[in-house]
């Protein structure tokens, strides 16, 4: 049963219970860290621009200009601001970064599976085997080139999508006539600059406001609350103890926000990359730690190392103390540590990864970062954001209520009026309210026509009263009799009313619904209004933003004006409730990565109460019933903070850095996991690097796309759920290759040791044993390509059959598994030493070959390579299936290593073939056998 954690009441940790804590936020009046101890939440640039911002936000807007010599309400002179200019650089924004091409080039070099062959490749050089070593480096610069040059396209394009335009700025410039407004390029804002704002307008720095006149702003991109926020100019001296909450105060305004309703001036305090903003996208330049791909190739590496490190030096003394023959068996032992290695690796792993990148390229989604799609079919942690990923980051409406909660019609009517009417600037809930009866294909909203009423006054909305008034005459009357209606916060609201409207039941026909009579009201008790407060709290718990509509009649008379004090005696009607609406499809897109066994967790900066609404919608908790803690008061205790973690569903109120630290904690459980972070704002910045996959959209914020490593191009949530079967298909078809060339060369190399230790020659030359390896593996260099027929249907069933991965390997995440490897490689490879023994002793007893010096020794390799290229033909069926069933696929022909112009292979004796058909018969019946008794004692194969 899933669970959610609360991080924004305090509890204490004996309130969490035993399955775990349903919400989890952030305290924000502890000190502690929401975080364990050594992961510190907030950066020392974070506080360094807290202090900055404090020391003008906490002080009366009268007193701002004293703490500043040079600065002045008035604005700055040309001259000041050129020399500030010089001290602090131009206001660039954060996303106009060069492009990494050299960097970028230096990370497709350094991937272990390269470093190996190239010491591989050096060792052969310097030991006079040219052939091995352009072979190797061969193979490096070809994964190296692909690599490169696909990451180089989609970083291209994603550049593209961030290249960012000029933008203007209103600011005060005081001179010889004294001050004027002028518009200047962003770029050239400073410090000390006085900024005009007004609906629309963004702020170019980090700003404190010194005038303000009803504002509201949208922070949706740093707080993921889609609700706009009142702000208003700071008149009083701080309260003892009080500190500046960078995210949620009444004054600051930060850089990149922008204003939705009313105008005002700012005082510029900070820009460039002395922002909030450019403090988080300083953190992107750090460096990435590993994700899942990274740790998994490494621990493969790793493996490949040790068992070089173990078999060449054996293989060295074995074969020195036999043959005694020193120099030829070093070079034979690197020939071993050679063979052990599957030197294809780096191009297969690349070429899978360029045709998943090209797949899912199709469904308009740019992979910036190769291994990203790897590191999608390991994820078993989806965390996401809320506000414009998984919602659709719109307020709309969602019900219309009585008081006591029971559906009315009756308030989005006189809201529709109030709204339609108004004059002053149109906030989101005027959008969405007008929007929603304009676009109902209701009959009940036609007898609610806007141009049938006629406005003959307004009270506009200001952030101290928190309402808006319109008195309207009656359509059809004398003009006479009017009706005053007010919307606004719910208490504000309440106050102002002394009678509630008695709403006629759904099914009645009433003959007008705005007859407001006294026979229709009902005086408002304290009982009444207690319940008219319980219903607001328990709606604001189901996730709903609410207004509150109330009216009264009143008498129009010619030339009257209304004011703020004529909001009183009102009748209070009921709520309209507001809400910010899932996308269509995130629903499904949830339902597809629960069948993959892909948890989905919300990170969110938005209140606990929306962020439960948006989990209980996308059926990810079962009910309204939450438990909550706060991770702050688990700070001390890491066993139960770990465990809160893990158990946590919902994670609001959380800043940027706390986000980071969430994934970074869910990563480092059970033993590591790998995680994915969707989100397209800049509080999702750090979280989306700080993952194994970062994803976002193209429509997300400047930062976001620079730290992502997939860009969705359309806000297709459906495309996240395709791409970790992609990833999944694609490791899948990458571990395969890994188990056969690995298996197969550690056969080859367990038969040559024993082979050293009887009989008196090398058992193969080095050249024929990378020749050998080669052929295997380009026998399987057709994985990323192969399809069986079944492919040619148009149906969903081709993603599983496309690349031959069968449905029941694709149902649960999948990482590179070291031990998996061993395992396989130790269990499948040395059934092919039998033959291979076979086959030196049909030389030493049949044809007698049994000293250095038989003419016919050269027939001692040939005979085992071409076994050997048999073998391959057989091995890639007959493995690469879950089941026993044969599938043609481009083999290689060994005839063409016998003819007169390749001298590797000496055509063996035709008896010969007898005995090899006789062998890959019976290796075949052996693999068969040794496959069904692995699977049912591991419960895998490939």
């Amino acid at each position: 049963m899933p669970f959610l954690a609360n991080l924004f009441s305090p509890r204490s940790l004996a309130n969490l219970e035993k399955h775990g804590p349903d919400i989890a936020t952030p305290d924000s009046e502890s000190n502690k860290s929401p975080v364990p101890p050594q992961a510190v939440a907030k950066e020392e640039q974070e506080q360094l621009i807290c202090a900055t911002l404090s020391r003008f936000a906490q002080v009366p807007v009268s007193a701002i200009f004293v703490l500043e010599p040079g600065w002045n309400p008035t604005g700055l002179t040309d001259d000041q601001a050129s020399e500030i200019l010089k001290v602090h650089g131009p206001n660039t924004p954060v996303a106009e970064r060069r492009l990494a091409a050299l960097r970028m080039f230096w990370g497709a070099i350094v991937n272990p599976f390269n470093i190996l062959l190239t010491i591989l490749a050096i060792v052969n050089a310097a030991t006079n085997q040219l052939s091995t070593f352009v072979v190797m480096m061969a193979m490096v610069v070809a994964s190296t080139g692909l690599r490169y040059w696909q990451e180089l396209k989609s970083t291209i394009q994603a550049v593209n999508l961030i290249k960012s335009v000029t933008t203007n700025t209103r600011v005060l410039r005081y001179r010889s006539s004294g001050p004027e407004e002028v518009e200047i390029d962003q770029r050239s804002v400073v410090p000390g600059d006085i900024i005009a704002v007004t609906s629309g307008d963004v702020f170019p720095g980090d700003c404190v406001l010194i005038t303000a006149e009803a504002i509201t702003i949208t922070q949706a991109s740093l707080t993921g609350e889609v609700m706009p926020i009142e702000k208003t100019v700071r008149l009083a001296a701080p309260r003892p103890g009080e500190t500046l909450n960078l995210l949620h105060n009444d004054n600051v305004c930060l850089a990149g926000t922008s204003v939705v309703t009313g105008n005002g001036h700012a005082l510029v305090v900070s820009t460039g990359k002395d922002t909030y903003m450019a403090s988080i996208a300083s953190e992107l330049s750090k460096r990435r730690p590993e994700n899942a791909t990274q740790i998994g190739i490494r621990k493969v590496s790793y493996v490949l190392m040790g068992f070089m490190a173990v078999m060449a030096p054996i293989v060295l003394i074995v074969q020195g103390a036999v043959s005694k023959n020193w120099k030829g068996a070093v070079m034979f032992a690197i020939a071993v540590a050679v063979g052990i290695t599957p030197e294809m690796l780096p191009m297969i792993v690349t070429s899978n990864l360029a045709l998943s990148a090209v797949r899912v390229a199709r469904k308009k989604v740019i992979v910036k970062r190769f291994d990203a799609i790897q590191n999608l079919g390991a994820v078993q942690i989806l965390c996401s954001d809320k506000t414009g990923t998984l919602t659709a980051d719109l307020v709309r409406i969602s019900m219309s209520t009585t008081g006591t909660g029971e559906p009315s019609q009756l308030p989005i009517k006189l809201a529709y009026i109030n709204s339609s009417l108004q004059t002053g600037s149109r906030s989101p809930i005027d959008h969405a309210i007008v929007d929603f009866v304009d676009q109902s294909e209701q009959d009940i909203f036609t007898d609610i026509p806007g141009d049938g009423w006629i406005k003959q006054g307004e009270v506009p909305f200001d952030s101290s009263r928190r309402l808006l008034s319109v008195l309207v005459s009656r359509p059809g009357g004398d003009g006479s009799e009017g009706l005053l209606i007010t919307k606004g916060a719910v208490e504000e609201v309440l106050d102002l009313c002394v009678s509630t409207y008695n709403h006629q039941p759904p099914s009645s026909n009433a003959s007008g619904p705005f007859a407001l009579s006294l026979s229709m009201t009902s005086i408002l008790t304290a009982h009444e209004r207690q319940k008219i407060l319980d219903t607001a709290q328990r709606l604001n718990e189901d996730g709903l933003r609410l207004v509150a509509v109330a009216c009264r009649e009143q008498l129009i008379k010619p030339f009257m004006t209304i004011s703020p004090s004529d909001e009183n005696e009102l009748t209070f009607i009921g709520f309209i409730g507001l809400l910010d609406p899932l996308k269509p499809d995130a629903t499904q897109a949830i339902k597809d990565l629960a069948a993959l066994n892909v948890q989905v967790r919300i990170l969110t900066g938005d209140a606990p109460a929306v962020a439960a609404k948006v989990a209980r919608d996308l059926g990810l908790i079962p009910s309204r019933e939450q438990s909550s803690t706060t991770l702050a008061a688990l700070a001390d205790d890491q066993d139960a903070y770990k465990d809160a973690i893990d158990r946590c569903i919902i994670f609001a109120k959380l800043s940027p850095y706390q986000k980071l630290e969430v994934v970074k904690a869910l990563r480092a459980g059970h033993g590591g996991r790998a995680v994915a972070f969707l989100g397209d704002g800049v509080n999702d910045a750090l979280a989306i690097r700080g993952a194994d996959v970062g994803i976002s959209v193209d429509s997300g914020t400047e930062i976001a796309k620079e730290a992502a490593d997939v860009i969705l191009l359309e806000k297709n949530l459906a495309v996240v759920a395709d791409g970790v079967m992609e990833g999944r298909i694609t490791l899948l078809n990458t571990l395969k290759y890994i188990k056969m060339a690995t298996s197969s060369n550690f056969g080859n190399i367990f038969s040559l040791l024993v082979a050293s230790a009887w009989l008196p020659y090398q058992p193969m030359l080095p050249i024929q044993i990378l020749v050998q390896n080669l052929l295997y593996d380009f026998s399987q260099a057709s994985i990323p390509w192969y399809a069986s027929p079944a492919s040619s249907r148009t149906s969903d069933a081709e993603v599983y059959v496309r690349d031959n991965v069968d449905p029941e390997y694709l149902v649960a995440p999948k990482t590179w598994g070291a031990k998996s490897i061993i395992r396989f490689m130790v269990c499948i490879g040395p059934f092919s030493s039998p033959f291979d023994i076979i086959t030196f002793s049909i030389n030493w007893f049949h044809y007698g070959i049994r000293t250095l010096h038989n003419p016919r020794v050269d027939l001692r390799t040939d005979e085992l390579v071409s076994r050997g290229i048999f073998d391959a033909a057989v091995d890639y069926p007959l493995l690469a299936n879950g089941q026993a069933s044969l599938h043609p696929v481009p083999r290689i022909d060994p005839s063409l290593l016998h003819r007169p112009s390749v001298s590797l292979l000496t055509p063996p004796d035709p008896l010969f073939y007898a005995y090899l058909l006789g062998m890959i018969a019976g290796y075949a019946l052996v693999v068969h056998i040794a496959k069904t008794l692995y699977q049912l004692a591991f419960k895998e194969w490939l």
